[in-house]
């Protein structure tokens, strides 16, 4: 459990500093390049503290990974359980939220598909079946064009969102704020729900 600070805040645990850390520093510079030593300077903590939790580095990157899952699955499929009222705006919000909540989640997910990483593969499979599901689901209450193509349907959105994750430094330079920012990302939104919900979904009828 986490203690409190003097503010009343409370703090992480060793252990949550040590992820934080980690996450943070593979995403900067790659799981290969990091060593154990690099990531305890980062959190704050020993070598020793940090090898008594994950023995190893194999083990922490394991951590990492299971941490990255987790909230991808959890930002992008929690919706899937039910209907949205619009699951055109559905969509574009949980991809807004995960970018503007989730910064280091993403960062870590480009390097790894950049690296190519066994990694990358892994979330990206997971990214596919997750999307795949979501895109059946929605198939099967009658909320897609009709005549798309089963495969695309799941990879060309993919696409769309991590091209966006994987370019923002670029496409901050023809932005006047960064893509981050409150009114860039509601831009975002905004445009790439009208290109879903243009190309693949139907929204449903008004009552």
């Amino acid at each position: 459990m986490s203690s409190e600070s003097a503010s009343g805040d409370p703090e992480p645990s060793r252990v949550d500093r040590i992820l934080t850390a980690a996450l943070k520093t593979f995403a900067a510079h790659g799981t290969e390049a990091t060593s154990l030593r690099t990531i305890a300077a980062a959190a704050g903590v020993s070598l020793g503290l940090v090898q008594h939790h994950f023995v190893t580095k194999a083990n922490l990157i394991q951590a990492v990974d299971d941490h990255v899952t987790a909230v991808l699955t959890a930002s992008l499929a929690t919706a899937a359980s039910a209907p949205a009222d619009d699951p055109v705006a559905d969509i574009a919000d949980r991809v807004t939220s995960l970018l503007v909540d989730h910064g280091d989640v993403v960062d870590y997910l480009c390097r790894a598909l950049v690296d190519a990483t066994p990694t990358g593969s892994r979330v990206f499979d997971t990214l596919v079946t997750v999307a795949g599901g979501h895109w059946e689901q929605l198939q099967q209450q009658g909320l897609t064009k009709p005549g798309l193509d089963p495969v695309w349907m799941t990879l060309n959105p993919l696409v769309l969102v991590l091209g966006m994750f994987l370019l923002r430094t670029q496409l901050n330079r023809h932005l006047p704020e960064a893509l981050t920012s409150r009114t860039q990302v509601q831009r975002w939104r905004d445009a790439t729900e009208q290109i879903i919900a243009d190309g693949q979904l139907q929204r449903p009828p008004a009552e």
